[in-house]
This record gives C-alpha cells, structure tokens and sequence, in this order.
C-alpha cells in the first residue's frame, strides 16, 4: 500500500530557530479530496488568490497583500482575516473527506536546529560532509522518518511504501532525485518502504501548499518548544492537534549532527538506518 507524502521546508533565513522539513501524509483518495477542495477554495470569490503560502498569508504579502492596507502595520481587523483564511485552508487538513475510517491525512515535521548546525559547520571537515545549509540533512532525516511511520503502520500487516513529492527548490532541485536514490542505496532498511521521489511547483501543486502550510506551524511549535521565540501556539496549529492531525514532530541535536561529522567522510550520503528502531511512547502534549 503506497502513501504519499507532500514536502516542503520552513526556515529562518537569518539562520536561527530550525530549519524544519515535512508536510502531509496521505492516501490516494483523501489527497485527491484536499486538492480538489483547496483549489476551490482558492477560486472562491471572497478569497481569490493564485496560491496559499502560508508565511504570505500571516504577513499580507504576495496574493494576500491585497488583504492589508499596509503588511508592517496589520490592523486586529485585517489580521483576524488573514487568520480567518488559513483556518479554512487547515481546516481541509484537518477534516478530509473520508469514506472509510482508513481515510486520513497527518502533518509531521523534522527540525535542525541552525544555531548548533552552524556552529558545528565552522570546522571545514564538518562543512564538507553536512553541507552548507540544513537542507539536505533535514530533508534525508524526515524521508527517513516517514519510512519509519511506514514500517510502523505495517507492523503485523500488509507493507506500506512511501511516495514523496516535494517542492522544486530551484538551488537544490537539480540534485534532488540523485541524493533520494543514494539515501535509498545507503540506507537498506529504510529503502523497503521508500518507493518513488518526485518534485513540483507549490504554486501550482495544491497537497505541496497543503504541506507548506502545515511545515509552518510546526516550525513555530519547535521554536517555541526549544525555546528560541517567545510567544504562544497558533490557533492554527491547535486546529490541527485538536483534531489529531498533527504526527510526529522532531529536532536534532548538536550531539547527533557531530556523530554524523564523526562517522561520515565528504560526500558521503547519510547513514541513518539506526532511526528505523526509534521506539515511541504515548503522545507527548506540548506544554508552551
């Protein structure tokens, strides 16, 4: 049975709080649902827009300028639109048409800390083998992580393979399907239940809109978990856990990013098979 999965990265380009990559986690049907009901939505006449970003949403920008009279300055009223609008986007996430209880969609989400990634890339060695950005190293750790959600969800059962579709990133798009096919090489276990890769326009790609929009509210609940902005969770993000749409959400730590420095030569894919035998407990509650 084949899941698909939608990605997209949220990040800080100042290069602080996490760089988080993830998305949504679907079936055929209730993915083919999303795109038909988030298309529309777009088309309707009190909201018009081109496309959903979400960060462009929160702040007035792009099709959403047209919402605020000035995007430094929200008044409460303009705001509580824009609010009003992203509601209803998530809502398509969080309440899929369903037709059987197997019918679902779930955001997930993996975070790289960029305040320990930078300082960990300062050593060339360690620049050459990570990168130059979290990018690559927060995309590999969530394919590796839905690979795992499908290990588990076929625990005793039928096998379940994961299809990923992401956004194409127009500096890293080019390389993106040779660094999938060397994770897959690299990482055997993981490989059984990673099945195709593929890239797309989110401006013109509805479930990789959907994907942005979740990304963005776990970026925010990370940062505010790790403690790197003050504040409070989005209603949207609450939108989403009060109906147990929210998944798995993780982050790195420094001491991991340097047992990859240390295990790893330059250009080298990442070895992150031992992510497949993570054991979870109950739900964890966010206490922000």
């Amino acid at each position: 049975m084949i899941i698909n999965s939608f990605m997209d990265e949220s990040f800080d380009y100042k290069q602080t709080g996490t760089f988080v990559v993830g998305g949504i986690l679907g079936r055929g049907v209730p993915i083919f649902e999303l795109e038909r009901r988030w298309e529309k939505l777009l088309k309707r006449p009190d909201i018009d827009v081109a496309y959903f970003k979400a960060s462009e949403c929160h702040n007035g920008l792009g099709p959403f300028r047209k919402f605020v009279s000035d995007p430094k300055n929200i008044t409460p009223k303009e705001r509580s639109r824009l609010d009003s609008i992203s509601h209803e986007f998530l809502n398509l996430i969080a309440n899929p048409v369903a037709y059987d209880e197997k019918h679902y969609l779930c955001v997930h989400g993996v975070g790289v800390v960029q305040k320990d990634f930078y300082e960990v890339i300062k050593d060339p060695k360690a620049r050459a083998i990570l990168g130059p950005s979290p990018y690559r190293l927060a995309y590999d750790f969530a394919m590796i992580n839905c690979a795992w959600a499908m290990k588990e969800l076929g625990d005793g059962g039928p096998t379940y393979g994961v299809s990923f579709t992401c956004d194409a990133d127009e500096q890293h798009g080019q390389l993106a399907g040779e660094a999938f096919q060397n994770l897959k090489s690299t990482n055997p276990n993981a490989a059984q239940h990673m099945t195709t890769f593929d890239s797309a326009d989110e401006k013109k790609c509805a479930p990789l809109q959907a994907a942005d929009a979740g990304v963005f509210e776990v970026r925010r609940a990370l940062n505010l978990a790790l403690k790197q902005w003050e504040g409070k969770l989005r209603s949207q993000f609450s939108l989403l856990s009060d109906a147990s749409a929210m998944f798995l959400i993780m982050h790195s730590t420094k001491e991991q990013l340097e047992h990859l420095v240390a295990t790893h030569k330059p250009g080298e894919p990442f070895r992150l098979d031992s992510l497949m035998d993570m054991k979870l407990g109950d739900n964890i509650k966010l206490e922000i």
